[in-house]
């Protein structure tokens, strides 16, 4: 049996028992942790989130207790947010795709089970090993490896093969770090010159405005975007701002492709968010962070619009197409 086919039954396994995954009159606590603002804590995923750990027998009002920390941008206030989720003495630390406040998290304790959603925990720092990551972290690599960005770029170049200069937009953190260089040397290697383009954690819509403004003066031929820190927040502005100055995108976000979007490819993330609830679940049980792999998917799905396409002018191969598990006409 494959791999990926043992894990979802596994995890069917686990939905199956949902009635008795919770211990009796036991109340679980939790903390749920995002660099950005309390708003990011209602978004579909976490709904979705929340949705799955109810249906493992965990009801936020009932048997579960949430606690939920946001830092609105500002890193200041990682520390200290850091050592508040600490001394309220969670069974588990949930937080996605907000690398700098993980880190400070780990810094905190070594004891309370962290369960995060990164671009790649190696890269990363926060584990040596994802079969057995051996301290208290654990998750889901939100992506096949910060390698990645390799492959974004790669396809961006299949869609625009005359672009010579992409523009990269990344929170500022990543930017000037393992993401930025990942990216650089894959730019390198194809003959593509990078245009950093990075973002404070507090970036608003201003700031995301400015930065379309400065990519168009440094001619810039295309876009790269990741899905970290406040690219999360402006996850509908970017693709617009993109389709208004006709620049050929490729981001982590297929659901806001349907509107002015052209390209995104990523991991299915419902399936990223149920593996992760199926976690907190086992560590609700028992089971230590250390003995819980961390996950990373293998299947990735690449979305296209293809009336962004025509309305910027472009024309994408045949063979691009005939790639992509979703075409919108």
């Amino acid at each position: 049996m494959k791999r990926r086919d043992l894990l979802v039954g596994l995890l069917a396994t686990t939905g199956a028992s949902a009635v008795r995954a919770a211990e009796p009159n036991k109340v679980y606590r939790l903390a749920a942790c995002t660099q950005l603002g309390i708003a990011a804590l209602s978004t579909a995923v976490w709904t979705r989130f929340f949705s799955r750990l109810g249906q493992l027998g965990y009801d936020e009002g009932k048997n579960l207790v949430v606690d939920r920390y946001a830092a609105n941008g500002q890193a200041e206030r990682y520390a200290d947010i850091a050592r508040d989720v600490v001394r309220s003495t969670p069974d588990v630390i949930v937080i996605a795709i907000s690398h700098p406040l993980i880190a400070q998290l780990a810094k905190e304790t070594s004891t309370i089970p962290i369960l995060a959603v990164v671009g790649d925990p190696v890269a990363l720092g926060l584990v040596q090993n994802l079969a057995r990551p051996e301290r208290n972290i654990t998750g889901i690599a939100a992506d096949a490896g910060i390698e990645m960005q390799g492959k974004h770029l790669d396809i961006l170049r299949q869609a625009v093969p005359s672009a010579s200069r992409i523009a990269y937009l990344s929170p500022r953190e990543e930017w000037e770090g393992a993401w930025g260089r990942a990216v650089l040397d894959a730019g390198r290697r194809m003959g593509i010159s990078i245009i950093g383009t990075p973002v404070e954690a507090s970036a608003g819509e201003p700031q995301y405005r400015q930065a379309f403004e400065t990519m168009v003066q440094q001619s810039a031929d295309a876009l790269m975007y990741n899905g970290l820190g406040p690219n999360i927040t402006h996850r509908n502005l970017i693709p617009e701002l993109a389709y208004k100055y006709r620049l050929p995108s490729i981001g982590w976000f297929p659901d806001v492709i349907k509107a002015y979007g052209l390209m995104a490819y990523a991991a299915d993330i419902d399936d990223i968010v149920d593996r992760w609830a199926g976690q907190v679940d086992q560590v609700f049980k028992g089971t230590k962070p250390a003995d819980i792999p961390i996950y990373q998917p293998t299947k990735f799905l690449l979305t296209i619009n293809l009336r962004t396409a025509k309305a910027i002018g472009l024309i994408l191969p045949p063979s691009l197409l005939a790639r992509a598990d979703e075409v919108i006409e």
